[in-house]
């Protein structure tokens, strides 16, 4: 393994440590809420304000402790497989923090889902909020997208080397092919039929709360959750295709100008940027106020209606930046009265 890539690996793991601590702060607790606050269109009611400070926190310290379980992972990986090799490695780390993140994300947000349930009143709805709830069309045939474009990239490309035009791929190993692209895919399909079963048993359980404004935040979250699990196997297919990109076009040495070898060298190592540029578009896609506030417009329509006139009045009149007037939005719908359009009601 690359010296460099250690002292890197070292870096970042110290720099996730210091944001742990750093987050651990009352200033920075504040601000992340009330950027997720802003995120999802949800006020931050006094009340419940303490209960949600310390559920931000959690997640925050649960992401990155997944990260860096991640980082160390994939860099023993590396070390043990002696990957210094292969250009594709770095998005093997990126990924596999990504991943650790996420899974530690939605390990933190399913504890309180499955944690036991005191005998009180509470609010319950008339009928479980589903997928389609939570997460918008579009995010989810995104993933399914990526990770069929991929297992189709995949089956072309051992089409190509099993044809292996003017004796291109003579130096491509099984072990090229296999690894890791080969193995990421394999994992892409798993976690598919993984994130499907772990969706619907989080669907399936019940969402305690004794207010109105509290069923809404707990929507907020278990949407952000959800969407984080869908996720998962289209980053790591799309992964998978990248590294094979590299991969073969590393293989593919010292092409001659204008044949077969220099064309399909110049495909492959093309390709890996435009699935960068597809998951990076696809992440800021899925931060945008049409997705977060998804839940929203589905189970609190009223309060989403009122969010977009005030945010719409205040861009208008030129006062109050919108996220700032829209602080207060749900305290008119959702803190102790219910939405016209949630099925919602008080039970014992």
């Amino acid at each position: 393994m690359d010296t460099v890539v250690l002292i890197l690996a070292a870096l970042v793991l110290a720099g996730l440590g210091i944001r742990i601590i750093h987050s651990a702060r009352a200033e920075p607790r504040r601000r992340m809420l009330q950027a997720y606050s802003r995120q999802v269109g949800l006020a931050l009611v006094p009340e419940i304000v303490p209960e949600l400070s310390g559920r931000i926190h959690r997640r925050e310290r649960a992401g990155v402790l997944g990260s860096m379980v991640g980082l160390v992972l994939s860099v023993a990986a590396l070390v043990v497989t002696d990957g210094n090799q292969n250009l594709g490695n770095g998005f093997l780390i990126v990924v596999a923090m990504t991943v650790g993140s996420t899974v530690a994300l939605i390990g933190d947000d399913s504890r309180s889902a499955f944690a036991p349930v005191a005998e009180a009143p509470r609010l319950a709805r008339s009928a479980f909020p589903g997928l389609t709830d939570y997460v918008t069309r579009l995010h989810r045939a995104f993933s399914l997208g990526l990770l069929g474009l991929a297992t189709l990239s995949y089956i072309a490309v051992l089409g190509v080397i099993a044809i292996n035009p003017d004796r291109v791929f003579d130096d491509v190993s099984v072990r090229t092919i296999l690894w890791p692209a080969g193995l990421l895919l394999a994992l892409a399909t798993a976690a598919s039929l993984v994130t499907w079963a772990a969706a619907n048993a989080l669907l399936g359980r019940g969402q305690p709360a004794d207010t109105y404004i509290q069923l809404a935040w707990s929507d907020a979250f278990r949407s952000t959750t959800l969407r984080s699990l869908i996720e998962i196997p289209g980053i790591i297919a799309a992964t998978s295709s990248c590294v094979l990109f590299l991969s073969l076009s590393e293989a593919i040495s010292l092409p001659v100008p204008g044949s077969i070898d220099e064309i399909l060298a110049g495909s492959f190592t093309i390709m890996g940027p435009v699935l960068i540029v597809v998951l990076v578009s696809w992440s800021l896609t899925s931060m945008r106020n049409r997705s977060t506030m998804h839940f929203l417009r589905r189970l609190w329509p009223q309060t989403a209606i009122e969010l977009d006139r005030r945010r719409t009045r205040a861009a208008a009149g030129g006062g109050d930046r919108p996220d700032d007037r829209a602080d207060n939005q749900a305290d008119d719908q959702a803190d102790d009265q219910a939405d016209p359009g949630n099925r919602t009601q008080a039970s014992a």
